[in-house]
């Protein structure tokens, strides 16, 4: 089946004008032509789409539920126009941003909105990634943004600074280092219970339970399930104060007390490409992360 555009145009001509004369005028076609281009969607759609009985012909069933698609086809044409004049005013067709887990989504999904707002034509693929395989995960997919706190091999790279986020090492209120009444655990203290941590990180950002061999350790894959199982009393680990503010106001939550270090900041930077390599949607996105 080989419907063509002028066929779909027509049919909808017709039903929007109720005659094939007021069809042609609204065309800019001959009555002839319209006929014609009628009388080829019925021979490719091998249905009777007039009911030519009557004085008027009217739509038969088959040609209601034709008609449907026909618009649907006019507007995919209108829709198809409207994003290639957008990619002739440096709209790219794609663009790829790749994001540590423990960084905040919310201002990412904001840039974001603003950016859908705008009517972009470029389809946009986010990914979450963490510690180093983020930029690993960058260069793979030849991506055009990446969001990180680690410190990056990639050269000739520009780079904005963002929002610091405050880790906090934590245990739900009745989990057992919690209950114990004491101004503060020590290191050896804190290997006898459970540590949980992300699944495939690397002890490379600074913090204090990085040098310590725990005896018991659970693996979660992301920090929203961390959070689940330090909720359920499993164990203990550093989360993102955003994530818990709630839970640290209701105290079901609680900063863990310790001889050792149990904050630390991360500050992550939002990096992109040269700014002659990237196109109008990065350009905008990172316009937008810079408002912030």
């Amino acid at each position: 089946m080989d419907i063509t555009i002028d066929q779909a145009k027509a049919f909808h001509a017709i039903a929007r004008c109720g005659t094939i004369q007021g069809a042609a005028k609204a065309l800019n076609k001959g009555h002839s032509a319209v006929m014609y281009l009628i009388k080829a969607l019925e021979e490719q759609t091998q249905l009777c789409l007039f009911d030519r009985s009557g004085y008027r012909n009217q739509m038969t069933p088959e040609g209601v539920i034709v008609l449907k698609y026909c618009r649907q086809l006019i507007q995919t044409q209108h829709e198809l126009e409207q994003v290639c004049n957008q990619l002739l005013t440096d709209w790219e067709p794609r663009l790829k941003l790749i994001y540590d887990g423990v960084i905040d989504f919310n201002p990412i999904a904001d840039a974001l909105f603003k950016l859908n707002e705008s009517q972009t034509p470029t389809e946009v693929k986010v990914i979450a990634a963490y510690l180093h395989e983020v930029e690993t995960k960058f260069k793979e997919e030849n991506a055009d943004i990446m969001v990180t706190i680690m410190p990056i091999k990639e050269p000739h790279i520009l780079s904005i600074k963002l929002k610091p986020i405050r880790m906090l090492l934590v245990a739900h209120k009745e989990y057992s280092l919690n209950k114990i009444k004491t101004k503060g655990h020590s290191a050896s203290e804190l290997t006898n219970h459970t540590y949980i941590k992300i699944r495939g990180a690397t002890d490379q950002l600074g913090l204090s339970t990085e040098q310590m061999d725990f005896s018991s350790s659970f693996l979660v894959n992301d920090f929203a399930t961390k959070k689940q199982a330090i909720l359920k009393k499993l164990g203990y680990g550093w989360l993102p104060e955003y994530l818990i503010k709630s839970d640290l106001k209701s105290k079901k939550i609680q900063v863990i007390k310790t001889d050792i270090e149990s904050e630390h900041i991360l500050n992550p930077r939002l990096y992109h490409r040269n700014k002659l390599s990237i196109g109008r949607s990065t350009k905008q996105l990172i316009k937008y992360f810079k408002e912030r």
